[in-house]
């Protein structure tokens, strides 16, 4: 029996199980009874001094995960733990809930298992900045910009390094297609502008093409918030449209959030994008495959990753010091979206 299997068996991630089993307080209690009974139920003990050891190693690389419900992230995960593979490192993965500070959750990481460096899938740094100089090992973040306008570290980031697409210049080339297709009333699907930054750039990013067009957009009437999944997307799709009728078009922060969206308009009766046009984010393999297929911004997972990952290498075997890369988007042109 492992951590793993506990998480599987009680519907938990392994990052919730682990908190559990180390007695982290951000745990709910219906969580930690529902954790705990079936740790009961198979008699697990953790072993600490297997834990101990492992902290012991200094050829650990920690790769922290912001979410569990976003695709493009596990994908870079895939892509950066197939890459380990062949290096002398080992990998340790944290899954984090995507309200977590994922920096305070980095200085408790590193004071357990002492890593030799940290990976990054999403993050905040502007929100916790005090927090990410604490950090006293080279450490990248991939997918969200942790740079100064000039490409210097940003300061308080310490030894952080980066690598992602420009958001606001990707989501504005997004909203300004919708717009020359003829579409002016358009909700947004996108994350809690309080907690993701990536959520707010890509706001921006939007907001700065409805300006540009000299158009009014009403946050209240017209954003909703959503996790950067399926069901969420869904959820937040319908609460949109009740609110605003008026709505042609929804712009969305992830591929998962606009296939949530057309799921959701598909069971009203609504055909996407005969009646309503929806255009995502990420360009993940399975947009391809839904039925309209989404047109989206194609961000390069597998780059991303393995620049990432070279990035911090170097960081940790050549001294390099800290890198702040931005990687092109593409444009993909799907059936979602029609012209007005």
């Amino acid at each position: 029996m492992t951590i793993k299997d506990i998480a599987k068996e009680c519907g938990c991630g392994v990052g919730t199980v682990s908190r559990v089993l180390n007695n982290h307080p951000d745990v709910s209690e219906e969580t930690r009874k529902k954790v705990m009974a079936v740790v009961d139920k198979h008699g697990f003990v953790l072993n600490r001094n297997a834990s101990q050891l492992k902290s012991q190693d200094n050829k650990t690389i920690v790769i922290l995960v912001k979410g569990t419900s976003s695709p493009l992230l596990n994908e870079m995960l895939g892509v950066i733990l197939k890459r380990m593979e062949t290096l002398p490192y080992n990998a340790s993965v944290v899954i984090l809930d995507e309200y977590d500070n994922e920096a305070q959750e980095a200085i408790r990481v590193y004071y357990e298992q002492k890593p030799q460096g940290m990976v990054f899938l999403g993050g905040n740094p502007d929100k916790y900045s005090d927090d990410f100089a604490k950090i006293v090992i080279p450490s990248v973040l991939i997918s969200n910009e942790a740079a100064s306008p000039d490409g210097s570290s940003a300061q308080g980031y310490g030894l952080l390094s980066s690598v992602s697409i420009d958001n606001v210049k990707a989501s504005e080339y997004a909203a300004e297609y919708l717009i020359k297709k003829g579409h002016t009333k358009i909700g947004v699907i996108g994350g809690d502008l309080n907690s993701s930054e990536i959520s707010k750039k890509r706001y921006q990013g939007f907001l700065n093409a409805i300006e540009k067009h000299g158009l009014e957009f009403d946050e209240k009437q017209s954003y909703e918030v959503s996790k950067y999944s399926f069901k969420s997307g869904e959820t937040a799709a319908r609460a949109l449209l009740e609110r605003n009728p008026t709505l042609t078009a929804f712009f969305t922060m992830s591929d998962a959030m606009a296939i949530g969206a057309c799921r959701a308009l598909g069971d009203m009766g609504f055909s996407v994008p005969r009646q309503f046009s929806v255009i995502g984010f990420d360009g993940l393999p399975y947009a391809d495959f839904y039925f309209p297929r989404i047109t989206t911004i194609r961000q390069p997972a597998t780059k991303l990753a393995d620049d990432g990952l070279t990035i911090l290498l170097n960081s940790l075997e050549r001294n390099a010091g800290t890198k702040h890369k931005l990687v092109p988007f593409d444009f993909i042109e799907g059936e979602s979206v029609r012209e007005l």
